[in-house]
């Protein structure tokens, strides 16, 4: 089991100052249950900001029992070992300068089903809370970007949510612009 950031390391202060973080290669064996843990944080920081958008009150019992009826964790291992070997993937984990495991990126080369080309995804990028605010999550993007432009993909996409602002505001400083928009709509029936 890999060694991972949990509640504590922001308490016991050990993470302060800390400036760079260290990329290796998702393993499966070492890191699935910290990466796992990090998506479902994700996913449930997502469900916050969804229940925002369509103005409903965010019941975090709910979402944790849906994430585990629908067993999100143990497909999103699924997938992942499914896409080790794949080099149109790239599954990188960061850890700190005590090897603990603190971000996640899963990046990707797929057929965009608009433009029928290569292109390339950020799938997923996770920073714990404790190291936020640092432009840690920018120095993790450009290792996905060093990726793609390695390949020659020239196009790259990212979905975000559009109340998530540091996810934007961090996406737009590497150039990333506005091409779409996924537009919602709520109505509320009594009954």
């Amino acid at each position: 089991m890999s060694k991972s950031m949990n509640n504590q390391g922001a308490q016991d202060g050990r993470n302060m100052g800390f400036q760079q973080l260290k990329p290796r290669f998702y393993d499966p064996e070492s890191d699935e249950e910290t990466v796992v843990r990090f998506h479902l944080d994700l996913m449930r920081a997502h469900y916050k900001l969804w229940s925002d958008l369509h103005g409903r009150r965010y019941d975090a019992e709910y979402w944790n029992r849906l994430l585990e009826r629908e067993q999100v964790g143990k497909k999103w291992a699924e997938e992942l070992r499914k896409r080790i070997q794949d080099p149109d993937a790239l599954l990188l984990v960061f850890t700190d300068t005590d090897d603990i495991l603190v971000g996640f990126l899963y990046a990707e080369i797929r057929n965009d089903h608009l433009t029928f080309r290569r292109e390339g995804f950020i799938n997923e990028i996770y920073l714990h809370p404790d190291y936020r605010g640092r432009n840690l999550s920018k120095s993790m993007l450009a290792r996905g970007e060093r990726w793609f432009q390695e390949r020659c993909v020239s196009h790259r996409h990212v979905f975000v949510t559009s109340n998530n602002l540091a996810a934007v505001k961090l996406y737009a400083s590497l150039g990333f612009r506005v091409t779409d928009y996924r537009m919602s709509k709520t109505e509320l029936y009594e009954g």
